[in-house]
């Protein structure tokens, strides 16, 4: 049987865990699946296309695309946050990998929490812009914890210095709550404030 895209995408994932974003190249997933680079390239034109690819793959994996029956719109969007950033964390830079790709199976984006609003009058874009502000944290967030904790369980010793808990808290899914918490609190009280006459 052939090499596929799905083969391709799987060696990448797994060598991610292995040697990070910056370490992870077409020639060392060719050199994993016992190919020549340029067979890759049959199937990626390049590594914005593996990347768009291992985070669809990334997304699928680890997230139901429907909301459980009879959760509010905030319940979900909290939930949605919760398995978006498990799901980054589960992979060595995993947020750097989610950062800025295309998903290519739109399909998995399931359920708009903000349907009911949506049907209600309000404008499908301000929707979308509350959803991307929260998405937007989650992203930044992760991003940032992996920068602290480069390798699950391993925190940067540059870290190690720093005991001002305004500069480092160890809290990290305190962090992440309370944060969340504020940023909903944010965008609720916004999307009251565009409920349609």
């Amino acid at each position: 049987m052939g090499l596929t895209r799905q083969d391709i995408v799987r060696a990448g994932l797994r060598l991610l865990n292995d040697v990070g974003l910056n370490g992870l190249t077409l020639r060392l997933i060719a050199q994993d699946l016992g190919v020549k680079a340029p067979a890759l390239y049959w199937h990626m034109k390049n590594k914005q296309e593996l990347l768009d690819e291992m985070a669809t793959r990334m997304y699928a994996d680890a997230l139901p695309s429907r909301v459980p029956e009879g959760m509010g719109e905030r319940e979900s969007f909290e939930l949605a946050a919760r398995r978006l950033r498990r799901m980054m964390l589960a992979y060595r830079d995993g947020a750097k990998v989610f950062a800025g790709t295309f998903l290519t199976d739109e399909s998995l984006l399931g359920d708009n929490p903000l349907q009911a609003r949506v049907d209600a009058g309000l404008e499908p874009h301000l929707a979308g812009r509350a959803l991307f502000t929260v998405y937007s944290f989650v992203i930044g967030f992760t991003i940032e914890e992996q920068a602290v904790y480069p390798v699950p369980g391993e925190r940067d010793p540059r870290y190690d210095a720093t005991s001002s808990p305004w500069v480092f808290d160890e809290d990290v899914e305190g962090r992440f709550g309370d944060g969340l918490t504020m940023v909903l609190n944010g965008v609720f009280a916004w999307l009251d404030d565009k409920v349609a006459p």
